[in-house]
């Protein structure tokens, strides 16, 4: 909820996908940075099918150079030049139900990545990331729909190209990034 603190630093909140990959950095309950990218085609366009075949890493190398590039760019964000801690929703495979072989892997694919460029990675349990309601209440007014003068994305946050703008998976980000800090918090109060 907007004005609570975390009790943490800067923390950039991953919520990794198939069309597309989210982050926002957070601090305390403000949302100071956001992007949302997804797969390119061989020729750089933006292409939500470019990963329908799990088996083109060059493809999958090209998706993962993007969000690399997005996490070094909220990292340069930090407050003061200081630390920021990485935290990402854990990819697990679905069960009991069938779903498109690249539904998941992608994301896990995507968590691993994170994982190898940082191993100190906070990993988050999924849990409905991204879909309090209602938003006004549970968001900062970066992450609220553009209506009026109120709310809606700062025009100097990184690239959001979900299709029709979709702010969906930067507030599963936020919430990832406040999971994160709390488990932060967890871990330094057992220390």
């Amino acid at each position: 909820m907007p004005g609570q603190d975390q009790g943490a630093g800067a923390v950039l909140g991953i919520d990794p996908g198939r069309r597309w990959t989210a982050g926002v950095l957070r601090v305390g309950a403000d949302a100071l940075y956001g992007w949302t990218v997804g797969p390119v085609d061989a020729h750089g366009r933006p292409s939500s099918a470019a990963l329908d075949n799990v088996h083109d890493l060059a493809a999958w190398t090209r998706y993962m150079a993007r969000v690399m590039d997005q996490i070094e760019a909220s990292m340069a964000r930090a407050p003061g030049g200081g630390r920021v801690t990485l935290a990402i929703e854990v990819v697990v495979p679905p069960l009991g139900r069938k779903i498109a072989l690249a539904d998941w892997l992608i994301p896990r694919q995507v968590m691993a990545a994170v994982l190898a460029y940082d191993p100190r990675t906070v990993l988050v349990p999924t849990g409905g990331h991204g879909r309090a309601r209602p938003l006004r209440e549970h968001y900062p007014p970066p992450l609220w729909p553009a209506k009026g003068s109120t709310g809606g994305r700062p025009a100097d946050w990184g690239p959001n190209e979900a299709r029709r703008s979709e702010r969906d998976h930067e507030r599963a980000a936020y919430d990832v990034a406040g999971v994160g800090a709390q488990l932060l918090a967890r871990e330094g109060a057992r220390a």
